[in-house]
């Protein structure tokens, strides 16, 4: 039976010490302090312990972890991820975090435009439609931490790609993509008076992962088809510091607001025209789809059901004066559709956990790691049929940590 460690086994220039020889890795740290002889530390103990440190120590907490990344990493561009860097130190003021990246992509700007392949317009048109929610990057649980997520992401664009391949093989004319991102990007490690014991990033090394994870394996894939591409950006309840969503400006004020600014910014450097980003102001936004209107929100305070879901997409087109076909949220962390695609919920990028050591589990919630996407094709006139005419999930629970 392993002993029952406490904080007062250890000085504070101890953790320090472990944090600093573990390169900045948790898990090495938290291995580190438990083979002292004091009992078993946890990654999540251990970074709680961190955090509480004094101020001037803690700090070093994410430029640590930075610098060991660095130095693995050497197909890294390591000025933009000092440029990075030093901006996401600097979230208090988020024009001067966005002046910033203009100026980091600037840089990135000075290499050669990518050659995007020459479309062939042959084939029935189809539209991919892509939902991305819920990575709560940084989230750690005993599946899930930030190197698993950046793990899933990989396959989730693969997978994507894999999806888009075939209906191309299959004769179809892939003529337009709308990645969807709805909310949930980062975990937030200030949400809650414990939420630093269940993250293994702060807030603002979160943003940083995030920005590099979706834009290398999600965003420069798919720009790189040379297909028209439209992403929309809606901002959720775990994108902030704060308890649910923030009720003015959420879009704008919350955190997912850089994140996505960034996003859009690393495109046009990146000679994407072809990408036009919606990064909107409030909570929720709209897209054409062959003349069908879809509704994207992350669906904070939506019941998951097909009643609650109809009252909701309602209340919208009175607001936006418009009728709406489609609803797509996030939130629950479970892919969900009702009457054959109209109504979507998003999975998430992690399970719930079945020992009740973390919210999801504790709550009693189960629910596989997956994503959706689906295939619309325009409809005849009079033809009443959704344009939505095929579905695919992408699971992802069985992409682990090696």
């Amino acid at each position: 039976m392993s002993k029952q460690v406490t904080r007062a086994s250890f000085t504070d220039e101890q953790i320090a010490e472990a944090f600093r020889d573990a390169g900045g890795s948790v898990a090495r740290a938290a291995k580190e302090l438990s083979g002292m002889g004091y009992g078993i530390v946890s990654p999540q103990l251990f970074r709680y312990w961190y955090s509480k440190l004094d101020i001037t120590e803690s700090k070093n907490f994410d430029h640590a972890r930075e610098l060991a990344k660095t130095r693995n990493a050497q197909a890294e561009n390591n000025k933009l991820r000092r440029d990075n860097r030093a901006l996401i130190d600097a979230l208090g003021n988020k024009d001067a975090f966005l002046d910033g990246i203009a100026g980091a992509v600037t840089k990135l700007n000075r290499r050669p435009k990518v050659r995007l392949p020459k479309q062939v317009r042959k084939g029935k048109g189809i539209t991919v439609e892509i939902l991305l929610s819920d990575l709560q990057i940084g989230k750690l649980s005993s599946e899930y931490n930030t190197p698993v997520a950046f793990k899933r992401l990989v396959e989730y664009g693969e997978s994507i790609l894999f999806g888009i391949r075939m209906k191309q093989a299959a004769g179809y004319n892939v003529e337009r993509i709308i990645l969807a991102i709805i909310g949930d990007i980062i975990e937030s490690d200030k949400k809650h008076d414990n939420s630093a014991r269940a993250t293994d990033t702060g807030t603002a090394q979160q943003i940083h992962d995030a920005t590099v994870g979706i834009f290398r394996h999600v965003v420069a894939p798919l720009a790189g088809l040379g297909i028209r591409m439209d992403v929309p950006c809606v901002t959720g309840n775990h994108d902030w510091d704060g308890h649910g969503i923030t009720m003015f400006r959420p879009g704008r004020e919350q955190l997912s607001y850089p994140l996505y600014k960034a996003l859009e910014l690393l495109s046009q450097a990146s000679g994407y025209e072809h990408v036009a980003f919606d990064v909107v102001d409030g909570s929720f936004t709209t897209q054409t789809i062959y003349g069908q209107r879809v509704l994207y929100e992350h669906g904070v305070g939506v019941s998951v059901t097909e009643q609650s879901m109809k009252a909701h997409k309602i209340k919208r087109s009175e607001q936006r004066g418009e009728y709406i076909t489609y609803f797509r949220m996030g939130d629950k962390h479970n892919v969900c559709a009702f009457n054959s695609g109209q109504y979507i919920v998003n999975g998430a990028f992690f399970g719930s956990e079945n020992t009740g050591i973390e919210y999801s589990s504790i709550a009693g919630y189960s629910s596989i790691p997956a994503q959706w996407m689906g295939f619309h094709c325009e409809r005849a006139p009079g033809d009443g049929r959704f344009t939505l005419y095929d579905q695919f999930i992408i699971q992802l629970g069985h992409v682990k940590e090696s």
